[in-house]
């Protein structure tokens, strides 16, 4: 439920502004769960602080671009981005509940194609 403050916006067209659009309690759980992660990959695994840096500007990137009005598609290691994915997520809360890469959606049959 805490979600649907940030679909307010059906078709996001603001950037960074529909983005960071969430409520104070997604935040902060979205915070922790990330930083969390960080630490965790850190710890174990010895991360350079510049991939974190490339790891973070990469995600800022990929969410303002599915916030925007931009039609922006490609695909990388057989994976296929589209911001029409993400946009259909605002537009339907039930599928395309990947932030990027629609895998999984696919996967588990919540994926729906772009309809105008």
């Amino acid at each position: 439920l805490v979600h649907t403050h940030h679909h307010r916006q059906i078709y996001p067209s603001r950037g960074y502004a529909d983005a960071a659009n969430e409520h104070p309690i997604e935040h902060m759980i979205g915070v922790l769960c990330a930083w969390g992660g960080i630490f965790a990959a850190a710890y174990t695994t010895g991360v350079h602080a510049a991939t974190l840096f490339v790891f973070f500007n990469i995600h800022a990137a990929l969410a303002m671009l599915n916030h925007s009005p931009y039609d922006v598609e490609f695909s990388h290691l057989g994976f296929t981005y589209s911001v029409k994915a993400h946009e259909m997520h605002h537009r339907k809360f039930s599928m395309n509940y990947a932030q990027y890469f629609m895998f999984w959606d696919r996967m588990m049959g919540t994926f729906k194609e772009y309809t105008a």
